[in-house]
């Protein structure tokens, strides 16, 4: 029962290190609490302790450093949305952050809070994957970086520690070359996802394709699915609209939707993947060539 919780505002990360060292089993983060806050009302999570994150200025923030950017792990979908910074050199992250729910949601919603929820058919992921992220781990132990694409290992089950969260997301820079495109499908404008694709494509000078993520989720397995196989077929070749389709097939072999799936049948999501991958290379292809992601 709520009357049973310990709420707590922690104004430091390392209070939220020592508190979770001390309770972690029992505690939930809560940031914006667009997914939390419902799954609690539901019964579904009853944890003893509810710590908020907001208070904590150092995990709100879009830097760029280097060759690449830093997502402070409380930073909204609405303040990437309106980045300027990401709209520009990271589409591919504004595309999908704008896809993500309605505008009240994105105001609220933060970008780690989306990560460590660790559904399926979140937007953010398969971007992020797609761009090679990483997240920014800290914990009692010290910091770690993780692979984006490691960090989920089943539905609602990341790789993060008891005593541990995220601190930022970092992103590498698209390569010179590079062209990007997020699809997604859903049963409303503003619903989780019944299937999205993120893509990078990078070109050499030559235009053969240097480097490819096709990267598909939304229910296709216990959590998104980075796919080899287009890898394989695509890097070093020149990319023509025949390949592309036989890459998107084989794609849709790598996919294992859930039989109970609410959102849609594995029938449906198999076949409509064919369709988004191959019209979010086509995308991603084109803006390689136009020069529109760099």
């Amino acid at each position: 029962m709520l009357n049973d919780l310990e709420y707590f505002e922690p104004e430091t990360i390392s209070d939220v290190i020592t508190f979770l060292a001390k309770h972690g089993k029992d505690t939930k983060l809560i940031a914006g609490g667009t997914d939390l806050l419902v799954d609690m009302k539901k019964g579904k999570v009853k944890p003893k302790y509810l710590v908020n994150l907001m208070k904590i200025p150092e995990l709100s923030h879009i830097i760029e450093d280097g060759g690449g950017l830093r997502i402070g792990a409380t930073t909204t979908f609405r303040e990437i949305e309106e980045s300027k910074l990401i709209k520009e050199k990271y589409p591919l992250l504004f595309e999908a952050a704008r896809a993500m729910g309605t505008v009240q949601i994105r105001n609220m919603a933060t970008i780690g809070g989306n990560i460590c929820n660790a559904l399926p058919s979140a937007d953010i992921p398969p971007a992020l994957v797609a761009l090679d992220a990483k997240a920014k781990i800290v914990g009692q132990s010290g910091e770690r970086f993780l692979p984006l694409e490691e960090f989920f290992v089943g539905i609602r089950k990341t790789a993060l520690e008891s005593d541990e969260l995220i601190r930022e997301v970092h992103v590498k820079s698209p390569p010179a070359g590079s062209g990007t495109a997020f699809l997604k499908i859903g049963r409303t404008a503003s619903d989780l996802a019944t299937l999205n694709v993120a893509v990078r494509v990078t070109l050499e000078n030559n235009g053969a394709c240097k480097e490819v993520r096709v990267v598909v989720g939304g229910g296709v397995g216990p959590t998104l699915i980075r796919s080899k196989r287009a890898e394989t077929l695509l890097e070093g070749k020149i990319l023509e609209e025949p390949l592309i389709e036989k890459t998107a097939r084989e794609v849709s072999k790598e996919l294992k939707p859930r039989p109970t799936s609410i959102r849609a049948s594995p029938f449906y999501k198999i076949e409509v993947s064919k369709v988004l991958v191959k019209r979010a290379l086509m995308k991603a292809l084109g803006r390689a060539k136009a020069g529109e992601d760099r």
